[in-house]
């Protein structure tokens, strides 16, 4: 006898693997769901596309580091950056200033929203349905994102470093690092370099603020770190 599954089976075979992943694991759930349908504080009143907040399939802001993205930029022409003993940010960082999108670091684009200074529907491209930029709710006073810990303003010396790049050689010059060669656990490094993205999911927030890795027990940090 043939050991086959009949159709019926394998389609609920199929649904059960559906079923399996987790409900959060989607933009759609997240507070990055700003549309109309978003359950967060800051959301649209008119707006029911949720990708077009960050990307659009036509008239994309040309960006060598995330395709199709929509959302413009801040004109900050520089972040204040963190520096230690060990980490001197402001000769290691690259600047994550400036105007030029098509070079700017997968950080800007987050920083679009994140350093408070541009208003959340400001769109290269506005849905066809609106024929505008998208009204919001529960934005600062100039649409803005809130004051609140998402609100990381421009100066960034008490936040982890990003847009470094993490290679051979500097986990040569500091034996508190893991080899970056052999990064395992979800971390991601973007052309070599770490980013805002590389420790958050911004599609996803299966761990409390967008974490790729959960940090119980500091799994996330001894994932680059190993002291």
């Amino acid at each position: 006898m043939k050991n086959h599954l009949n159709p019926l089976c394998a389609a609920l075979v199929m649904l059960a693997g559906f079923l399996a992943v987790p409900a959060s694991a989607s933009i759609v759930n997240t507070k990055h769901n700003l549309s109309t349908s978003g359950t967060g504080t800051v959301v649209s009143t008119n707006e029911s596309e949720i990708c077009i907040f960050c990307h659009t399939p036509h008239q994309s802001i040309k960006n060598d580091n995330i395709p199709i993205w929509n959302h413009n930029l801040s004109t900050e022409v520089s972040y204040g950056v963190y520096t230690s003993p060990t980490f001197d940010g402001s000769s290691t960082i690259q600047d994550l200033g400036g105007t030029d999108a098509t070079t700017a670091a997968v950080s800007n684009l987050c920083l679009s929203c994140h350093d408070g200074t541009v208003a959340i529907n400001s769109l290269n491209n506005p849905s066809n349905a609106l024929g505008s930029n998208p009204t919001m709710s529960g934005t600062g006073p100039n649409g803005e994102m809130p004051a609140g810990t998402s609100n990381l303003g421009n100066d960034l010396t008490d936040d982890h470093p990003v847009n470094f790049r993490y290679d051979a050689a500097l986990y040569a010059a500091d034996p508190s690092l893991n080899d970056p060669a052999t990064l395992t656990g979800g971390v991601r490094l973007f052309n070599g370099y770490v980013q805002c993205a590389s420790c958050h999911d911004p599609h996803e927030s299966v761990n409390p603020t967008f974490l790729r890795v959960n940090n119980t027990g500091s799994a996330l940090c001894l994932t680059c770190h190993n002291k």
